[in-house]
């Protein structure tokens, strides 16, 4: 059965920062909270730091949370091990080759991954030309980058909204301070420095979020290109082997027909004679030799007469 990890890790990483807040809370110390004191000092923590941000800090660490989530899922996923087992297309081949296709089949059942859920699909036409299971292993390899994908596009999202969100507490913490500064005017440069130096704060902590993250998409997402290039490649070639042993048993049923002595077959026999070429006519002579009966006493042959007109 698959398992989900994301609710799992997603609870774990916020009660870790929960725990963290909860315990870094009382060191904020009311001098840090002064206007006039610096942000970014000996005795100012990171969670002071982020305190200062002010609220749009909190959507940032949400999106970090909900990004470093998927990293970790991702990293546990993305295992050559659990995708390309290695060397179980030549399982599914000498499986095939010894005990027939349903035996492959089965096989593929019996160990699920991508590789296996790719050769399922060759093997389900096996018989047909090569260039159809090989169209097989391209599509369900297709379909077995986009599930590898899938949750490696929520790293790429909140790379990209941790920067805006960083950039509208910027938009805002400067209207914030332009606009205490036009109240009490422009006399305290130091607390017009201190404003902005607040508002670029969650500019800072977006791209520190964002940065990360966004090295951590194009990894997981070239380690999923790479996963299946890999998986593409094995079922290609354990098409290309079962191709070949089918041919080569086809070769091999024809030399044995070929080198099988055909039994001697009992003789025929023969046609009867024609009897119109036994009645025929010879050319020598004009009279019909035939057996005739005749009674006692009777000549047994009948006497033609001379040229003279006497019997003989």
């Amino acid at each position: 059965m698959k398992r989900n990890l994301v609710p799992l890790i997603l609870i774990v990483l916020t009660i870790a920062v929960c725990c963290v807040a909860q315990e870094a809370a009382p060191a904020v110390n009311a001098e840090a909270k002064r206007a006039g004191s610096s942000i970014v000092g000996k005795d100012s923590s990171v969670w002071d730091i982020f305190l200062r941000g002010g609220i749009v800090m909190w959507p940032i660490l949400l999106t970090s949370i909900v990004g470093l989530t998927f990293v970790i899922e991702r990293m546990i996923e993305l295992r050559r091990s659990k995708h390309s087992p290695k060397d179980f297309h030549k399982d599914v081949v000498h499986v095939v080759d010894t005990r027939g296709v349903d035996a492959g089949l089965a096989l593929c059942l019996e160990k699920q991954s991508s590789l296996s859920r790719v050769l399922y699909a060759a093997l389900l036409r096996y018989g047909t030309t090569r260039q159809e299971m090989e169209a097989a292993v391209s599509d369900e390899g297709s379909r077995v980058l986009y599930d590898l994908r899938r949750n490696t596009r929520m790293i790429g999202i909140m790379s990209n909204l941790a920067p805006l969100l960083g950039l509208l507490g910027t938009c805002t913490g400067l209207i914030s301070c332009f606009d205490k500064v036009a109240e009490v005017g422009t006399g305290k440069s130091e607390a017009l420095a201190s404003g902005v130096a607040e508002a670029l704060l969650t500019t800072a902590f977006g791209l520190v979020v964002a940065i990360p993250l966004s090295y951590l998409y194009f990894h997981l997402k070239g380690k999923a290109d790479d996963i299946v290039r890999e998986i593409d490649e094995r079922g290609i070639d354990a098409v290309v082997t079962l191709d070949r042993k089918a041919r080569q048993s086809i070769r091999l049923i024809d030399d044995i027909e070929e080198q099988i002595v055909t039994k001697d077959m009992p003789a025929v026999k023969p046609p009867p004679p024609d009897l119109d070429k036994e009645f025929e006519p010879s050319r020598e002579g004009s009279g019909v030799k035939s057996s005739i009966t005749t009674h006692v006493g009777l000549p047994t042959t009948a006497q033609s007469p001379d040229k003279n007109g006497d019997k003989k």
